[in-house]
């Protein structure tokens, strides 16, 4: 509706600062909000982490978020920090460790977190699944999102073999 796209315009100058959406990235919001299954193929830096961004800052619950490379997560964590949206989390070896990580996973089982950004072969721990299967159970899950997913289409599933399990584990989990 013409009301909803002038809205989402307003929170994407307020919030992020943008004169206007990038051709692709309305309709994949719009879509997005409606609980669709999207998939948005853009070139990169035109704009694909908004769509995700404003998508899942609108929908009650958790989004997560899966990227290959700890330095995305890092990067996509810390522009939503420099946007004013401070409710994240980096879901990675280093940020699990010992009781940090338990107060960490803690903290997004209690909804805290808006975001959640993890590597693929996250979902193949035993532990991490269990721990996440939980959070699940407490925090609507509002978005599961694969990030960078064309390196799999590019280079084949011998580049991270953890990307053929995502979708039944983020399903499962």
């Amino acid at each position: 509706s013409p009301q909803c796209q002038a809205a989402l315009h307003v929170l994407l100058i307020d919030l992020f600062g943008h004169e206007d959406f990038r051709e692709g990235q309305l309709g994949a919001i719009i879509r997005a909000l409606a609980g669709r299954d999207t998939a948005v193929m853009l070139p990169t830096g035109t704009g694909k982490s908004l769509i995700f961004q404003i998508a899942g800052l609108l929908r009650p619950g958790l989004t997560i978020a899966v990227d290959p490379l700890v330095s995305l997560i890092d990067d996509q964590s810390r522009g939503l920090i420099d946007q004013g949206i401070s409710r994240v989390a980096k879901l990675h070896s280093d940020s699990l460790r010992g009781s940090d990580g338990e107060r960490l996973l803690a903290s997004v089982g209690r909804g805290d977190a808006l975001f959640a950004f993890l590597t693929p072969e996250r979902l193949q721990t035993v532990k991490f699944r269990t721990q996440f299967e939980t959070v699940a159970e407490k925090v609507l899950v509002n978005l599961a999102i694969v990030d960078e997913a064309h390196c799999v289409s590019e280079w084949g599933h011998d580049f991270r073999t953890a990307y053929l399990n995502v979708g039944r584990n983020l399903r499962k989990y």
